[in-house]
C-alpha cells in the first residue's frame, strides 16, 4: 500500500459522491476525519513500535466505504472489506472490525439497522470477528476513529457530545467504556496521554478548512 494508492481511492470516492450530488465544500467533513484519525495513528505507532505504514493506511482507509453505503444499502465495514481485499488484506480488515471496539458485535437484532437487514452481512461480519482474534492495528483503528471528526482531533467525551447532538441519542455507556479502555491501552502502549500528540498532528496542516459552523 502506498500513499498515491490510496489518495486516488479516496478522490475516487470524493468524485463518486459529488457526482451523485454531493456539494464538493462539504468534503472536508470526510477527509478530516480520515486524515486526522490516520496521523494520529501513525503519531501513536512510532511510540509504540508498531508498523508505521500499516497503521496509517489501515486508519486512513478504515471509512472508505462510507461514502457508497446509503447508495448500496450496506453496511459501510463490508464495503470498504470487499473494495479492498484483493489489494490488502490488513487494510481491507480494519475496514471489517473499526466499528466494534473489542470486538464486540451484539446480536443482529440490536444492530440490523447497522446493516440494513442484510442478515448475510452480519453473518460475514460476525464469522470474520470470530476467527480473526484482535491484534493492536485493529485496537488503533478502533481508537483513532473516536478522535477525529470533521474539525480537527477531539477527545472522546467531545466525540460522543457531537455524536449525541447530530443523532439526537446519546452514545451507548458501553461503547464509551470501551473507548476508554481502548485509550488507555494505547497510553501505556507510549508511555503518555495520546492526546498530547493532537498538537504535533495539528502542526502538519493536513485538514481543510470549513465553512463557519453553526
Amino acid at each position: 500500500m502506498n500513499f498515491a494508492y490510496a489518495n486516488e481511492l479516496i478522490l475516487q470516492e470524493k468524485r463518486f459522491e459529488i457526482a451523485h450530488g454531493r456539494p464538493e465544500n462539504t468534503w472536508y467533513l470526510f477527509h478530516n476525519h480520515i486524515f486526522g484519525a490516520a496521523e494520529v495513528a501513525r503519531a501513536i505507532a512510532e511510540l509504540s513500535g508498531l508498523d508505521c505504514n500499516r497503521a496509517y493506511f489501515s486508519t486512513l482507509l478504515h471509512d472508505i466505504g462510507k461514502i457508497r453505503e446509503k447508495y448500496l444499502q450496506r453496511f459501510h465495514g463490508i464495503v470498504g472489506y470487499e473494495m479492498l481485499k484483493n489489494e490488502n488484506e490488513d487494510v481491507a480488515r480494519a475496514c471489517l472490525v473499526h466499528t466494534f471496539p473489542f470486538n464486540r458485535l451484539d446480536s443482529f437484532e440490536k444492530c440490523q439497522g447497522m446493516f440494513f437487514g442484510k442478515a448475510d452481512d452480519y453473518k460475514q461480519t460476525a464469522e470474520f470477528i470470530a476467527l480473526h482474534p484482535l491484534d493492536d492495528y485493529d485496537l488503533l483503528v478502533q481508537m483513532c476513529d473516536w478522535v477525529s471528526n470533521a474539525y480537527g482531533l477531539v477527545t472522546i467525551e467531545e466525540r460522543a457530545a457531537e455524536y449525541a447532538l447530530r443523532h439526537g441519542v446519546a452514545v451507548a455507556p458501553e461503547m464509551l467504556e470501551a473507548t476508554h479502555e481502548l485509550k488507555s491501552y494505547f497510553d501505556r502502549k507510549i508511555g503518555g496521554d495520546i492526546y498530547s500528540l493532537f498538537e504535533k498532528v495539528a502542526a502538519k496542516d493536513i485538514f481543510i478548512s470549513y465553512p463557519c459552523r453553526r
